[in-house]
């Protein structure tokens, strides 16, 4: 197995073509889909170089390796959908989805850590921060939106990606601003389109996605790739919401201070509400009326 070769020979091999035996090793599941000149311009590498490393591993040529490794994933896939099949408990069904979320974002944070981390310096730097989504990645964007508050020194704005609402968004833009968009689960053509118009006013733009061929992400000018695979019959959304959560810690973790404030003030004026709801009288509630 392809692993078990690149291991026996390692020592032995050239800088180069250790450079391509640790990526294979630690980022197997894309590997399995690159081709030889993908896999080069990933570990910075000539072509030629790919082909050679395959046949010093014992390989006629990258084409043999790419469909060992291609066979491996696949035997990986099949084996957690099966594993979730077979589940025949609550605790049993638990454990494979929380085993499935932990092996992405494994697989995550080897591929797209400098992605995220290049996107979070990108909204820090913003003026304002747009925030776009449609479908089921709607209520992500507008909720993201709504805890990015100009209270903790991140005024951000929630639009949907229609074509009065982007009209009017684009027309609020300034150059110092940020789009953010989601796309989860759908194309998002019409996402795609308000990020080319941000892209031709001057801003910057982030697209979070589960696939990078959509044309938001085709558009932006960093794209965050977030796995969404399940072992169940639907998409998960588990780590697209994790990630979500870390773009909002990332961003709040620059303004400790004035978010520590902006929370004590909510929490202040929420108890001040409760006392208030406590004197005042039943008369003055009005009550439900009658159907």
């Amino acid at each position: 197995m392809f692993k078990d070769r690149i291991q026996e020979y390692y020592d032995a091999l050239t800088p180069g073509f250790r450079k391509l035996g640790d990526f294979i090793m630690e980022n197997t599941l894309d590997a399995a889909f690159l081709t030889a000149s993908e896999l080069a311009r990933r570990v910075n590498v000539d072509p030629a170089t790919v082909v050679r490393f395959s046949q010093e591993i014992g390989y006629s040529g990258y084409r043999e390796l790419s469909r060992e490794i291609k066979r491996y994933v696949r035997d990986q896939v099949t084996a957690t959908y099966r594993e979730a099949k077979e589940a025949k408990t609550e605790e049993e069904i638990v454990n494979v989805i929380l085993n499935n979320t932990e092996q992405q974002l494994q697989h995550f944070r080897t591929t797209e850590t400098a992605s995220l981390a290049k996107a979070t310096e990108i909204l820090k730097q913003a003026t304002r921060i747009w925030v776009t989504g449609e479908f089921t990645s709607h209520d992500m964007a507008a909720y993201l939106a709504k805890s990015l508050d100009p209270t903790i020194g991140i005024p951000a704005t929630f639009f949907h990606p229609s074509i009065s609402e982007t009209a009017a968004a684009v027309g609020q833009m300034d150059k110092g601003d940020a789009l953010l968009a989601l796309v989860i689960g759908i194309p998002g053509v019409d996402t795609g389109y308000a990020v080319r118009l941000a892209r031709q006013k001057g801003l910057k733009t982030v697209c979070v996605t589960n696939s990078g061929t959509v044309l938001p992400a085709r558009e932006a000018d960093v794209s965050i790739i977030v796995p969404t695979k399940s072992p169940l019959a639907v998409a998960s959304f588990n780590l697209s919401l994790l990630i979500l959560g870390v773009i909002w810690e990332a961003l709040v973790a620059g303004e400790v201070d004035m978010a520590a404030e902006a929370f004590t003030n909510v929490h202040t004026h929420m108890g001040e509400i409760l006392e208030m709801r406590g004197q005042t009288e039943e008369y003055e509630i009005p009550k439900p009326s009658e159907p």
